[in-house]
């Protein structure tokens, strides 16, 4: 940071990730300016797998050379290139192991070989590793990488508390997108135990949230209804919707949705998505 010129960094767009390994990888790249007035790069790639991989090094070094080619290509035959900083991220849940050293990818060889081998030294954040209180200063930047953080351990459920700590101080839109998230995640979240936490955390907003949470699966089952009987599709849509909030329906009542009619099914639907229990969808007049 020592190095680093007043002006903010600035971020450019696209992305220098395999295709076929975006699912495991995301990567931002900054352009810096350095007090010297020269420029630079810091390239962070997001490591997504649910175990660090030591070959990350080596995708690592096809990235900046993609990097500074595409910038060679643009800028030919200016020299020298810019340095690019990469920077790793692990997510977690394990912690990162293994040499942050390229050459260390080869093992022990000839000392006399040693100049001729591609060699750097990537920065690390190891996020499981670090406090919350640490992750940042700021709140919003705070609340965002603790999502980060936790999104792959088993324990997130009990761990919602923690995970949403910030909410009393975060605008609802970036509540909404952390939520949604977290109900992406490769961990089974339930609706109820985030409707708890929020009702613990931010009362008032609970229900405006839940239902902006619940709507994309409401959308869903409405257009795969359309394949289906009215009333049938109707009451798929109504059930989906009931256990993405409630969790697994009692058979009675899905006895009760599935034998219903359609002006029936509606009005619970209505009321589905801000009702704070299963009771007042079905004994509201």
């Amino acid at each position: 940071m020592s190095l680093l010129g007043p002006e903010p960094p600035e971020p450019l767009p696209g992305t220098f990730v395999d295709e076929e390994l975006r699912q495991h990888h995301s990567d931002l790249l900054f352009r810096v300016r350095l007090k010297a007035g020269s420029e630079a790069f810091a390239y962070m790639l997001l490591e997504h797998k649910s175990s660090p991989d030591p070959g990350a090094r080596l995708q690592l070094l096809r990235y900046v050379v993609r990097i500074l080619t595409h910038w060679y290509k643009q800028n030919q035959p200016k020299l020298p290139l810019p340095p690019v900083l990469p920077l790793l991220a692990n997510q977690g849940p394990g912690d990162w192991n293994y040499s942050c050293e390229f050459a260390d990818l080869f093992g022990a060889v000839p000392l006399a070989m040693t100049p001729y081998l591609p060699s750097f030294r990537h920065a690390l954040v190891d996020l499981p590793r670090v406090g919350d209180l640490a992750l940042s200063t700021e709140v919003r930047l705070r609340a965002f990488l603790k999502a980060l953080k936790y999104i792959r351990r088993v324990d997130l459920s009990d761990r919602i508390d923690i995970l949403l700590a910030e909410a009393p101080a975060l605008d609802e839109k970036d509540l909404r997108v952390i939520l949604t998230y977290l109900d992406k995640g490769a961990v089974a979240l339930n609706n109820k135990v985030m409707r708890e936490a929020l009702l613990r955390l931010v009362p008032n907003q609970t229900e405006q949230i839940m239902g902006c949470l619940t709507q994309p699966y409401y959308d869903q089952g409405k257009a795969e209804g359309k394949a289906e009987g009215r009333v049938e599709g109707e009451a798929n849509i109504l059930a989906r919707l009931l256990e993405r909030r409630f969790g697994t329906l009692p058979d009675p009542l899905r006895q009760r949705i599935f034998t219903a009619d359609v002006g029936s099914i509606e009005a619970w639907v209505e009321r589905a998505f801000d009702a704070p229990d299963l009771q007042s969808i079905f004994d509201s007049n």
